[in-house]
Formats: C-alpha cells, structure tokens, sequence
C-alpha cells in the first residue's frame, strides 16, 4: 500500500475535468493496487465519515508556533486559498529538505495506527509528533496527508464515477456497486470482497438500504405534452425521508444520508416487529398531530434528532409515524422493477394483511400515504396551494408507469411544491464564505423592524450570483461599522428579499422567530430600509 500512490491519482483526478478520463485513471489504480489499498480509496473518495484527527484552525496554529511565523499572515494566505490543509501544504514546500529520509506510508498505517496516537498526546507533543509527520512525507503527499488528518478529503469525484470504475473492472451492473455502498461500511479486506464478490445472495445485503429515488422540479411543460392520468398525486411531506427495512426478523431504519437511526426511533422497530411480512418501504418520518391528523412543524421532529436513547416522555410528547408511500421489496423479493401502479397495490394488500397483532397499529403509527383525488391541472393548483394548511410542502407528482430507479430520472418523479413565503430584511451583518469563497463577503444576516429597532431575523448563504456577490462584497468592505472577529456589521442601508418555506415562534431566536431554508432572492435596491418589513408582519404569517 502506498501513500504515494494515492497522493498521485489525488493529483490526476484533480487536475483533470474529463469524465471519461477520471473513470480510467480509478479503473487503472484499482487494478493495480491491493485490496486495502482500494477500500481505503474508495472511503475516503467518496466520503464516509471521514475521520478529523485535528481541526484546520488547530493546524494553521500548529504551521505558526512550529515554524514562528505569524498568525496573521497565514490566515491572510487562507483566506485567499479557502482550504487549510492546501495552504499549509504549500506553506511546506519551502521548509521541508528532500535529502531527509521520506516514508511511503500506508494508507491503513495512517489512519488505524500512526494518526490515532494523535489523541492521547497534550498539544506540545501534537506539534511535536505532526511535524515529525511532515518531514518524512515527500513534498507531492503534504496535500493528502493534511486533508486526512483535518478530515476534509473533497476533490470533483462524484460517488457515480468511483461506482463506475469498479463496474468496469469487475464488470457488474452499477445499480449493484451502488446498492452495496449504501450505508456504514468498515475499510476492510472482508469489506472490498463484499463490494467486488459477483455472486452475491440478496441475503448477504440483509442491512442494506436501497439508492433512493428522487424526484424533479416540476416541469410546466408536463401540463401540454402529457394527460393527468398519467400520474398519480400525493401530498410532500416535511420529514425525514427513509427506508425501513425488514428482513429476517432483523429491522434498521435508514435516513436518505445513509444514516442508521434505529436507536433514535425505538418505537417504530418495536411497532415492525408485529409485521407478519418482510419488506423494505421508503417513506417519510413526521411527528404527528393525532387532533389535527396532519404533520407537525419539522422543528417537531428536529427535537426528536441525535437522541440515542429518547425518554418514554419523548416518545409520547413528540410521538412519530412513518409515511409509507412505495414499497420496493417483498418476502425477499425485489420488485423496484415494476410499475408505481403495481407497487402501490403491493403496498396496500400486502402492507395491510401483514399486521399479526392488533390491526389498529396501522393507523397509528404506520400510515399509508393517500392519493389526491386529481382531475385535471386547476386541481394540481389548488391542491398545491392548499398544501401550507396541512403542514406540507406541496405535491410529489409521480408518473404510475414509473420503475423504481437510484437517483432523479427525467420524466418519472416530480415535487410542485408551494409558493415560498417572503419579508424584505436589511443587511446587518457580514462573514467571510469558505472554500474557493473565503476571501469575499458571502455569508449574510439580516434584520426587520420592532417598533424602531432593527432586529436580526435570519441568516442566508446563497440566492446571489457572482457578479452580485463581488459587488456587495465591495460595498460591505467600504461600509463596515465594527468588526467581531470574522464577522462585520455594516451600515443599514440594503435591502434584501428574503423567501423561506415556513416560519413559527421560536424562544431560541432574538427575534422571536425561526425560519425554514432562508435564502436571498432578491436584492431590493428599488427599496430603502424603511420600506423593509417589520416583526408584526412576521407573526401575522405565523398566524395566518
């Protein structure tokens, strides 16, 4: 195994923008390399829970007192570079001698055994030891071996394109790698043998969640090119989306990050243990407004989140349902191959008739999604406008000949959702972005009236474009009032339009309220600050 390597096919998947290109350089490296060696590629390439060792300010302050260069001048270099580990990768070429003796490490050496130690030593011994580490790495690792160590392993290579290589080295369908890949996985020898085995039992995937199928933005041309009855309609919930999965008496619940959440929902898997049939259904996780027999707010849910073990007192304050709205296998068959149509009859018949104890389990905590009655498309409209009352976000809009494909496939799922709520907010505040951004002004918060204050209602990172946000990053630098660190307030003089999904009260927000997926929309400059919105405006949403 070799760092070396890796550090090169690093440097050529990078610098090289052809697909193409980048799927025979994989293909080549996974040929050529061991077992390990490419399980480890494979993990870090396409980021499972990459490791931090240390964080990116730690190691620019590491660079500082090691090599007695001031502070200020390495965060001047990285706010125009954007990335730490490249900065202090750079700021190495010219300190390390290549007539030292240089170690080929290995990728598991480096991450199971040499970086671990990293934790037990106090921060004198952490500089010690990390520049110890950089002097036996050559000048072309410094880049990898400091994205490994701070845990931000990005470069342009798309989960696709690692499935792909590995498709055409052990010629097996992609939607297979892709299955295998889903979820938590060990970097291992048992794990690489698993992914490239081409004889493998639907048993041997038991734990394994599906590729999720997503859906388009709603496209109006559908209304002139197809017939409504083409599609069938159904409400799109505000959750968290998932496959529950039973197979062999053993159950798992997975969230569409491929985050396992059996612990975090324990009344769900003791409710699918009652389950005659086995199955994987994709759905939607909601706190549910038994009274109101709708969804509550996801602030709701949000509450239930990271609890690995909620209280009996959770569980029944904030009480949980699944949507079921497809099912994609059944007693151990596959059947994402058949039409919406024929699935959704597989789902109600089957679903149904697998309850072993009391049937009323069904209704409270496993719902089946239901169908709009839909006529033609002023009955799409209304029923998408009318969506908000219900606590959803408008319509998923299926085609019923559809098949259940990975990924977002033209022409079988749309979501329409509702019209996005807006107030226009002042500019208050100012912060530097991060990445290729973290030398401009990108990051924003902003205020609306109360009484004659301006008070901070939101924060926003994006809605503008590059020649917007080059401007107004001049403009903030030439109005600055006060720095805090990062962060600049500036003279109240701009005007934004802010749209968002749903508002409510919040006792956490200064302002009194919290809004869902903030995002600028457009930048008033018809408007001046006393033209901006006010709080009462707010709560009257809230209200209404």
């Amino acid at each position: 195994m070799s760092l070396n390597k890796f550090s090169k096919l690093f440097e050529e998947l990078d610098s090289n923008n052809s697909t193409n290109k980048k799927v025979n350089a994989l293909t080549k490296y996974f040929k050529e390399n061991s077992n390990l060696d490419n399980i480890w590629t494979i993990y870090l390439l396409i980021g499972k829970r990459n490791k931090r060792f240390i964080s990116g300010k730690s190691l620019r302050e590491y660079y500082a007192d090691i090599y007695k260069m001031p502070t200020w001048l390495i965060e001047t270099c990285y706010a125009k570079v954007g990335d730490s580990a490249e900065v202090i990768s750079l700021l190495l070429q010219d300190k390390l001698l290549e007539k030292d003796i240089k170690e080929d490490i290995s990728l598991d050496q480096l991450i199971n055994k040499i970086l671990p130690k990293l934790y037990k030593l106090d921060e004198n011994k952490k500089k010690s030891y990390i520049k110890l580490l950089w002097e036996k790495n050559t000048k072309d690792n410094q880049l990898v071996f400091n994205k490994i160590l701070t845990g931000t392993f990005r470069i342009g290579v798309s989960k696709g394109l690692v499935i792909k290589a590995i498709s055409n080295m052990i010629k097996i369908d992609e939607s297979i790698i892709l299955h295998r890949l889903m979820g938590d996985f060990e970097p291992n020898e048992e794990t690489y043998m698993f992914l490239i085995n081409q004889k493998l039992e639907l048993k041997e995937l038991d734990y394994k969640p599906y590729p999720f199928q997503l859906a388009n933005t709603f496209d109006e041309k559908i209304k002139e090119t197809t017939l409504i009855n083409e599609y069938q309609f159904e409400s799109k919930w505000d959750g968290i989306r998932s496959q529950i999965i039973k197979r062999s008496n053993n159950i798992s619940i997975w969230t569409r990050g491929e985050e396992l959440v059996n612990k975090t929902f324990p009344e769900l898997l003791k409710i699918i243990s009652n389950f005659k049939n086995d199955f994987v259904l994709d759905g939607e996780i909601l706190i549910w407004d038994e009274k109101k027999n709708c969804p509550k707010d996801f602030s709701q849910l949000q509450k239930r989140l990271g609890r690995k073990s909620p209280s009996i007192k959770i569980q029944k304050d904030l009480p949980v349902v699944f949507i079921a709205y497809d099912i994609l296998e059944i007693n151990g068959n596959d059947i994402r191959s058949k039409t919406l149509s024929e699935r959704r009859n597989i789902l109600e018949e089957k679903l149904l008739n697998s309850i072993s104890k009391d049937p009323s389990i069904i209704s409270e905590k496993i719902k089946i999604t239901k169908l709009l009655k839909i006529n033609n498309w002023d009955d799409v409209e209304e029923a998408k406008n009318s969506s908000r009352e219900i606590n959803t976000e408008g319509l998923v809009i299926k085609n019923k000949n559809s098949k259940y494909l990975p990924g977002r496939k033209r022409g079988s799922w749309w979501k329409y959702k509702i019209d996005p709520m807006q107030l226009d907010g002042v500019l208050i505040y100012a912060r530097p972005g991060s990445g290729k951004r973290a030398d401009l002004y990108t990051d924003y918060s902003f205020a609306i009236w109360k009484n004659n204050e301006l008070i901070k209602f939101a924060n926003a990172y994006s809605g503008l474009n590059n020649e917007e946000i080059r401007e107004l990053d001049k403009w903030i630098r030439k109005n600055t009032l006060e720095r805090y660190g990062p962060v600049r307030s500036v003279k109240p003089e701009l005007v934004f339009e802010i749209s968002f999904d749903n508002i409510q009260i919040s006792k956490r927000h200064k302002a009194g309220i919290a809004l869902r997926f903030p995002r600028i929309t457009k930048w008033r400059k018809d408007k001046n600050i006393m033209d901006a919105d006010n709080l009462e405006n707010a709560i009257k949403m809230i209200k209404n």
